[in-house]
C-alpha cells in the first residue's frame, strides 16, 4: 500500500468537502487528533460527529490548496506525512474563515492513527 496514494485519496475527499466521510473512511477507530495547543480528541466516531455538527453551519466551501507535502513511507501503510495547506469557507456563525495550517498525519496500517493541526486563522 503506497502511503502517498492513500494520503492523496484523503486529500481528494477534503477538496470535495467530504470531511466527515474522510474521517470515517481513512481514520483509525482510536485516532487521536490535536489542534494547536488544545486538548487531544479521540475516536473516529466522535471526530466525525463533531465535524458533521460544525459543517451544519457551513454555508459555502471555497476549497483547499495544498502547498507542500513530505512523505516518510515506512511501507505497509505506515509512516508520516507532513503538509502545508490553506482552506476557506463561510460559516453562519463565524462568517468568512481562512485558515493556514501545517498538518502531521501519522499512519498505521493504512489509516490515520494520529493527526496534528498547527494553524492560524487569517483575517
Amino acid at each position: 500500500m503506497n502511503l502517498s496514494d492513500r494520503h492523496d485519496e484523503l486529500i481528494a475527499y477534503v477538496r470535495e468537502g467530504r470531511f466527515a466521510e474522510g474521517i470515517e473512511d481513512f481514520y483509525a477507530a482510536d485516532v487521536v487528533a490535536r489542534e494547536n495547543g488544545n486538548e487531544p480528541r479521540t475516536g473516529r466516531d466522535a471526530l466525525a460527529a463533531a465535524e458533521r455538527e460544525y459543517l451544519a453551519g457551513v454555508t459555502a466551501y471555497h476549497g483547499l490548496t495544498v502547498h507542500d507535502t513530505a512523505v516518510d513511507d515506512h511501507g505497509d501503510g505506515n509512516g508520516t506525512i507532513f503538509y502545508e495547506a490553506e482552506m476557506r469557507w463561510d460559516h453562519k456563525e463565524d462568517g468568512p474563515v481562512h485558515v493556514r495550517q501545517c498538518v502531521i498525519e501519522r499512519w498505521a496500517k493504512g489509516e490515520v492513527a494520529d493527526i496534528r493541526f498547527y494553524g492560524t486563522f487569517v483575517p
